[in-house]
């Protein structure tokens, strides 16, 4: 049940899932796999944004980031620094209630969705803010293979990622059960994990490509 974009990209393994962003800062030596990832229309549940201000009134403003994720940090930044037009005072990872606002994401997140921080009256879903904005799905993570390797072992890996995929949607009530508890009953893990959407087609690549055109106009692509 962690956030997808806690999972870290690797440089020199053959396969697998990474974050967008750094999907992106490396697309020369990797391809998408499969049409499988992970991404969210309208929210995502498990990235959030607590703040003691509304977005649009961050301006100079002191903002925990998590030290886990670089996909959610950027798309904070393209929301607070482009949408908005805020310039915060900075960015630091690991603070939390010390900061005028936090971003938390994954397990954090899901354990405070229910409730707000005291003094943080703004909770905002940045797949949300996102789709409120450009009325696309978020990309935030998806599964990618070295381009160097052979046509066949990829075939072959794209038929192995679908019978996994597969299974894993069979056992969604199975990790629902195992995992509830303070991340939620389990019911709520259920439509947590419903909610995304694994398979990548149009209208997600095109998010995701407007996410890459930002970012990079942005001089956001660069090692955070």
């Amino acid at each position: 049940t962690e956030s997808p974009t806690a999972w870290v990209f690797p440089r020199t393994p053959p396969s697998s899932t990474g974050s967008s962003a750094d999907y992106l800062r490396f697309q020369e030596r990797y391809e998408p796999i499969g049409n499988l990832g992970i991404a969210n229309r309208e929210e995502v549940r498990s990235i959030l944004l607590f703040s003691r201000k509304p977005m649009e009134a961050l301006a100079k403003a002191r903002i925990g980031v998590s030290e886990e994720s670089s996909t959610s940090v950027r798309l904070l930044r393209l929301l607070l620094e482009v949408r908005y037009g805020m310039k915060p005072r900075g960015y630091e990872r690991g603070v939390r209630e010390q900061a005028d606002a936090f971003l938390v994401i994954g397990n954090e997140a899901l354990r405070r969705a229910h409730t707000k921080p005291t003094g943080f009256d703004h909770r905002y879903d940045l797949a949300s803010q996102w789709w409120l904005w450009k009325k696309l799905p978020f990309v935030f993570a998806l599964w990618v293979i070295r381009r160097s390797l052979p046509e066949q072992t990829k075939r072959e890996f794209a038929e192995l990622l679908q019978r996994s995929f597969s299974k894993g949607m069979n056992e969604l009530d199975e990790m629902a059960n195992r995992h509830a508890g303070e991340l939620g009953t389990p019911a709520e893990l259920v439509s947590y994990l419903e909610n995304f959407h694994y398979r990548l087609g149009e209208d997600e690549m095109q998010g995701l490509n407007e996410f890459k055109r930002l970012a990079m106009q942005n001089g956001l692509l660069e090692p955070m």
